[in-house]
């Protein structure tokens, strides 16, 4: 056996590896899922190398080719999902999808049929292929290119860049094989590049902590595992079937599959987990919010009754103490109102009544001096004669409040606040709440997954902030966006309908 064959089955080992690390963070990462599948499309192309290296089977060129064109959606699935751009380009990447995955099901299924492998083999199916995948890489590779023009960190630059270095390796140099089998002049690098690639991925997904935050011992350990058992399992299947071609794929497929479908459970399983203790983390702090707004009211009512029952004990009249009496009922109105007002905050069940988010603004603002953030300039632009909106005063405070309160938490050196209100351009019937500052900023990734119910990057924080502030506004018939860039700030606005844009709203 060459040595060729042995890299490549030393490639489709770390590529496993590579996938192993990945799906340990499927659910904790957006980035985990498209990298995973493309390390299990290259870890096919490799051992298709080897394969074909042992055996000289011509089926094995079909595999390395359908693998080829899978590999290249996965690619820009990576490479959207790390630019921040996955959503805004999803229905373009579902055609991707359909489109390789279809060409790639032809090649396979030419393994079964004389008829498909004729065409599946030609020239001009080679060439169409080909010529896909460069179109579609090329995309991916701007808009890396584009973000790594954009980034502001050094961090962020250097994982941009390793990232575009290992996908090169990784994704294009195996082109370079199929090339030569067009009969150009191109020497066959594919098996080098992964080789090359591969410590390249590590590099960024361990030291540039590319899922977020730094791969436990145990996660690497089951990566290491996957591989080693991945390979063996490989190497025995190929041993038994050597002669038999298409029991050889077919064992080879199910395996694969066999071992996705046992690490995608355990993952799973250990994913659940950490999301149920975070979950539950996240309840004890909204409980301790809660109990810190019912404690003054509870004291306030512990303290009046102590007082009368003492009056009562010494047979004193309670004629001149009607202010404590007053005072009870205030008490117990306010723990109605905390209890409400939480209720409607797990529902978002707005109460619409007319508001002017002027007032409100100042309502809010006028609470910030106490705030802890000497640092902070605060300024408001509050346009004069709005519209009245329709809406509920308690929850788009509290929303507000949130971005305020995000806002001087991005500010951690100071700089500057600004909240302004503004009538939206003439002929649009919305009331415009903008929150500006002119903090640390979002990355990509943070910036596509900041109205996320959970997700948040703050040590303490509940990951349920911006959710809440997009339930609220949507509740109330509104639309929320963010603008933000790294060393340049956020932007949040709130669009709210006026007054007469609610169904059966009277005019002012």
């Amino acid at each position: 056996m060459s040595g060729w064959a042995w890299l490549s089955l030393g490639a489709c080992a770390g590529q496993l590896a590579l996938a192993g690390l990945a799906l340990a963070r499927v659910g904790r990462s957006p980035l985990a899922l498209p990298l995973s599948l493309l390390s299990i499309a290259l870890s096919m192309w490799n051992f298709a190398n080897f394969a074909f290296a042992v055996s000289g089977e011509a089926g094995w060129r079909l595999v390395n080719l359908g693998a080829t064109v899978l590999a290249a959606p996965c690619a820009v699935h990576f490479i959207l999902s790390f630019t921040g751009l996955r959503r805004r380009f999803s229905g373009g990447l579902i055609a991707a999808y359909l489109v390789y995955c279809a060409l790639a099901l032809l090649a396979f299924s030419a393994l079964g049929s004389s008829w498909i492998a004729s065409r599946a083999t030609s020239p001009a199916f080679a060439h169409l292929a080909l010529a896909l995948v460069a179109l579609l890489l090329a995309a991916g590779w701007g808009l890396l290119l584009l973000h790594l023009r954009r980034a502001v960190r050094l961090e962020e630059r250097l994982r941009t860049g390793l990232l575009l270095l290992g996908l090169v390796l990784l994704v294009a140099l195996p082109g370079t094989d199929l090339m030569a089998e067009l009969g150009l002049s191109v020497p066959r690098l594919g098996t080098l590049g992964t080789l090359l690639g591969l410590p390249v991925m590590a590099t960024v997904a361990l030291r540039f902590h590319l899922f977020g935050r730094d791969m436990s011992l145990s996660a690497a350990l089951y990566a290491a595992a996957l591989a080693v058992l991945g390979v063996l399992a490989y190497l025995v299947v190929f041993r038994l079937f050597a002669a038999e071609q298409g029991a050889l794929i077919a064992a080879t497929t199910a395996i694969t599959l066999a071992l996705l479908a046992a690490t995608r459970r355990a993952v799973s399983t250990w994913v659940l987990r950490r999301e149920r203790l975070e979950q539950l983390a996240t309840l004890g702090r909204f409980s301790a919010q809660m109990a810190h707004d019912l404690k003054n009211p509870i004291a306030a009512l512990k303290g009046a009754a102590q007082f009368l029952k003492e009056e009562h004990a010494q047979g004193h009249s309670w004629q001149d103490k009607g202010e404590f009496l007053d005072l009870l009922l205030e008490q117990v109105e306010r723990l109605d109102r905390v209890v409400t007002t939480y209720q409607r905050l797990g529902r978002v069940e707005p109460l619409k009544h007319p508001l002017d988010m002027n007032r409100l603004v100042e309502d809010v603002l006028g609470l910030q001096a106490f705030a802890g953030f000497p640092h902070v300039t605060l300024e408001r632009a509050l346009a004069r004669d709005l519209p009245p909106c329709e809406g509920d005063h308690d929850l788009l405070a509290n929303a507000l409040e949130n971005l305020v309160r995000n806002a001087y938490e991005a500010m951690p050196q100071g700089g500057t606040l600004t909240v302004r209100t503004r009538r939206e351009e003439p002929g649009d019937h919305n009331v415009v709440l903008c929150v500006e500052d002119t903090g640390e900023g979002m990355d990509a990734r943070t910036r596509e997954r900041a109205f996320d119910e959970f997700y948040t990057t703050k040590a303490s924080g509940s990951g349920l902030g911006l959710a809440f502030v997009r339930r609220v506004v949507e509740a109330h018939g509104g639309e929320v966006s963010l603008t933000s860039r790294e060393g340049h700030g956020t932007i949040i606005l709130l669009r709210l309908p006026t007054r007469q844009e609610f169904p059966g709203a009277r005019a002012p």
